[in-house]
């Protein structure tokens, strides 16, 4: 069983031009028991996260020097490192191993001895380079884009340049056992990386191709083709998403995006089409105002299969 649909699921990366679905939700045993059945999901493989603690957003900008804070939730976040532009010339490309990185790195290598031989390890959360300096900026850091580009433009290639090893160094601990499909949890081979574009919406689409989208195909050269998501799927940024290169899935939040079914359109045949439905989704923005009157989730899961394209 295990290996029929894993040659399912490398046939639906590698061909997306067949019509097919599977749904995927990382196999929990109690969903399968209450259920009544051996198989519930297209989930051949166990996949361990490195988290709680490693499961954030800011790992990259906590490697580059920014210092923890904690909001009142008791959740980590990020003290801002830069200021003012000037600092940037002075910021080094991290060493992998000092920092959270390494963490993360040292980790990695103690799960693939404590873990089974069959379970695969997630790769963490990894934001654009310009999500990154956005992090790692104060307030200042949207005037900074129009105010001194020569800045923003320098930290973008020691970013991009320390995403590059930093996943490169992560494909080599994992070797078999990694798992690029970060969210939404799908299973896949070791081809890849996952990359979150979420500061397209808070640049021009001009901007957003300049220091997003050419970034990112920088990082997909050197690592392989890229599980991409994105919060906004929207009018404005669809010509610079199709210009992402060597793009193995893609997904983005119902919440954010336009009409899904135009999503699957623009898109179907080219990639890997990976919506990820949740609790409440039916009662999300960007379901409303669809105007279709959603009930519930299944509903929503319904509208997907049916705007699925021959």
């Amino acid at each position: 069983m295990k290996e029929k649909i894993i040659q399912k699921l490398n046939d639906a990366y590698n061909n997306p031009t067949k019509k097919f679905c599977f749904y995927t939700g990382q196999n929990d045993p109690k969903i399968a028991d209450a259920l009544g059945i051996e198989q519930w999901d297209w989930t051949p493989q166990p996949t361990a996260h490195i988290e709680p603690y490693y499961w954030n957003t800011h790992t990259v900008a906590l490697a580059f020097g920014c210092q923890p804070k904690f909001t009142s939730e008791s959740r980590e976040w990020i003290e801002p490192l830069i200021t003012k532009p000037g600092q940037v010339h002075d910021i080094a490309v991290p060493d992998l191993y000092a920092g959270r990185t390494g963490e993360i790195l040292n980790l990695a290598r103690k799960m693939m001895h404590d873990l089974p031989a069959d379970t695969l390890i997630r790769l963490p959360d990894i934001q654009s380079p310009l999500g990154v300096c956005e992090l790692m900026w104060d307030q200042s850091f949207y005037i900074a884009l129009l105010s001194n580009p020569d800045e923003v433009i320098i930290l973008l290639d020691k970013v991009t340049s320390f995403i590059i090893d930093y996943v490169n160094e992560l494909k080599a601990i994992l070797g078999q056992r990694y798992n690029p499909a970060c969210h939404p949890q799908l299973w896949s081979d070791p081809a890849g990386y996952y990359i979150s574009d979420d500061a397209n919406s808070m640049v021009s689409p001009e901007m957003h191709y300049r220091l997003c989208v050419e970034y990112i195909n920088r990082i997909t050269a050197k690592c392989g083709p890229v599980f991409y998501h994105s919060c906004t799927f929207t009018d404005p940024y669809i010509e610079n998403i199709k210009k992402v290169i060597n793009k193995k899935e893609i997904n983005w939040s119902t919440g954010t995006s336009m009409d899904p079914a135009r999503i699957m359109k623009i898109f179907s045949g080219q990639v890997l089409l990976a919506p990820h439905l949740g609790k409440g989704i039916h009662e999300e923005n960007g379901m409303i105002r669809l105007g279709m009157d959603f009930q519930d989730e299944v509903d929503v899961f319904k509208y997907f299969l049916d705007s699925m394209d021959d």
